[in-house]
């Protein structure tokens, strides 16, 4: 299965030391606790792309939109954010850091000379704010700014930003079997249970979340992926498969381990 839906081209998720424990209490109903050091090494750091696109549009049959910095002095109706980061020909440079203050579409439409705009004109006004923000809750660097023309012959530009998005609580993760949950705590590496050998989990989720939903291969694939790394191959958790949960208890325990999978752990708070 991962060959038909090109899993190795790109993977769907991460792999993480996960433990089926009560701890504290911060994991109650579907709730997950999330080893704060490993979100600092990166664990479940994702990129975030969104895409502004805007066109200089035909006003009437002779003027024309264009994609300018728009001065104060002779534009009216400027938007409230900052047109600083702008270029020239209004458009803000790959690698510029932004956020929602931020114009990153300058645009112009040409005033007609007769027309009064609700008074707020002067002799100087000659154009008006056409221009695209950034949505008011997002942050981050231009990844990459695209400039063509359409089938009209029409300038058009496509911006795409880019965003890093850092796990924190409330962000909802899922296993591969349906499992899903919310952070409800994280804490550092020192705060989480380890088990005799040192290991510290990445993610400890409430065992009340298992016998009621009978995720069945969820429990398999923790221990045959306990196994998997303790080899150093690749475990194959597809069904019809000569695999079955005795022999891979069978293996677990040639390496010294409780057949299912059972560890000793420590209290972080406590030493205990």
């Amino acid at each position: 299965s991962m060959e038909f839906l090109k899993f190795r081209e790109l993977p769907a998720g991460q792999n993480a030391i996960v433990a089926i424990a009560c701890y504290s209490g911060y994991n109650q109903e579907d709730s997950v606790i999330m080893n704060q050091s490993s979100i600092d090494r990166g664990l479940f750091r994702s990129l975030f792309y969104r895409a502004y696109v805007d066109t200089e549009k035909r006003v009437g049959m002779t003027v024309l939109e264009k994609f300018e910095k728009p001065l104060r002095s002779e534009t009216l109706k400027l938007k409230h954010g900052t047109y600083d980061k702008l270029d020239d020909d209004g458009l803000v440079a790959p690698g510029v850091r932004v956020s929602g203050d931020d114009v990153i579409i300058g645009k112009t439409t040409p005033i007609a000379p007769d027309a009064e705009e609700m008074g707020q004109r002067t002799k100087n006004h000659i154009k008006k704010d056409a221009s695209t923000p950034l949505r008011s809750t997002e942050n981050g660097i231009v990844d990459k700014v695209l400039l063509s023309t359409n089938s009209e012959g029409l300038k058009f530009v496509k911006v795409r930003m880019r965003t890093t998005k850092v796990p924190q609580i409330g962000d909802k993760f899922a296993s591969r079997h349906g499992q899903k949950g919310t952070i409800g705590i994280t804490y550092r590496q020192e705060d989480m249970p380890f088990t005799s050998e040192g290991v510290v989990p990445d993610l400890i989720i409430n065992p009340h979340a298992i016998p009621s939903r009978m995720t069945i291969a969820h429990l398999i694939e923790c221990q045959l992926s306990k196994v998997s790394s303790l080899r150093g191959y690749e475990g194959d958790a597809t069904p019809f498969t000569e695999i079955t949960v005795d022999s891979v208890s069978k293996l677990l325990r040639e390496h010294g381990y409780q057949s299912r999978g059972f560890e000793v752990m420590y209290n972080g708070h406590t030493g205990r």
